[in-house]
């Protein structure tokens, strides 16, 4: 299993945008085979707001899927120049 922690920031001017691809892209992560959670998170402070993505994949696999479905590659293109900075780190779970 993997845990996935995808940080990611925008100007507050880009938030709603932001926000709406975001959540597009969970509802749609959370009905692929091997999404056993998904879950989104915001704060926001006077100049940024920022995002945490932390997910759960059954394996290496579906997480690799999940970069090639429709709607990931739509987010990508959705956020491109509205992002002032992101990180994804991938976590191998230890049973």
């Amino acid at each position: 299993m993997l845990t996935v922690i995808a940080t990611i920031a925008s100007k507050n001017i880009d938030a709603e945008v932001v926000l709406t691809a975001l959540e597009n892209l969970q509802k749609y992560s959370r009905q692929e085979v091997g999404c056993l959670r998904y879950e989104l998170s915001v704060k926001s402070d006077a100049q940024q707001t920022t995002y945490l993505v932390t997910e759960q994949w059954a394996s290496d696999e579906h997480f690799e899927s999940h970069k090639n479905e429709p709607h990931f590659k739509a987010f990508g293109t959705q956020v491109t120049g509205l992002l002032t900075s992101s990180n994804i780190d991938v976590y191998n779970t230890i049973d």
